[in-house]
């Protein structure tokens, strides 16, 4: 890297690209020997594991006897923002294969009860896995006809976009849990 520098890119070319100007990457920091523990590593202090014994309606809208969709707990600047998130401790290597199969059926589900109720064009899903152990699927959505918005840069966007409202957003989510039950089975926090 001190050798070459970073690559050109025309990432500024894309029409999805949320900013005007030019950026200058931060140098790149050595890499660690060992990998810290995430939040909530081996189930101990796990936020997950905590709502899914709880089942707290401010968090987890919608729930069966093997996955959870929760409400970000930040508020969110696009039209449709859930996690998927398996109700035991596990990462995505550790799903046995119901568990697997559930969340392919959940993923296609919760995507059409999305487009359904509130007529966005589809979601897009996205792991990270950095911040906590307990898997959680990043479930987004733009606003239909905000082309702009569209493809790899949606998250950055929902960061720099004003916040939906609390209650509509959350009235809303709650509207594509209800129909996730219908579709799916399981329970939806009461309207």
């Amino acid at each position: 890297m001190e050798r070459h520098g970073y690559r050109e890119s025309d990432l500024q070319q894309w029409s999805s690209w949320p900013w005007t100007g030019s950026l200058t990457p931060k140098p790149l920091e050595p890499p660690v020997d060992v990998e810290p523990d995430r939040r909530g590593a081996g189930g101990q202090d796990c936020l997950v594991c905590d709502a899914a014994r709880s089942l707290d309606p401010g968090y987890i809208i919608w729930h069966d006897e093997l996955f959870l969709l929760g409400l970000p707990h930040e508020p969110r600047g696009l039209p449709f923002a859930l996690f998927l998130m398996p109700r035991r401790h596990a990462e995505l290597a550790d799903l046995t294969p119901q568990e697997a199969a559930r969340q392919g059926e959940l993923l296609s589900v919760v995507d059409a009860a999305a487009q359904q109720v509130l007529g966005i064009p589809r979601i897009q899903v996205a792991l990270w896995g950095d911040g906590a152990e307990h898997l959680h699927w990043w479930l987004y959505a733009r606003p239909t006809g905000m082309l702009q918005l569209r493809g790899t840069f949606l998250s950055h966007w929902d960061d720099l976009l004003p916040p939906v409202p609390a209650d509509q957003f959350r009235a809303d989510q709650v509207l594509v849990a209800h129909e996730v039950a219908r579709r799916a089975g399981g329970e939806g926090v009461p309207e």
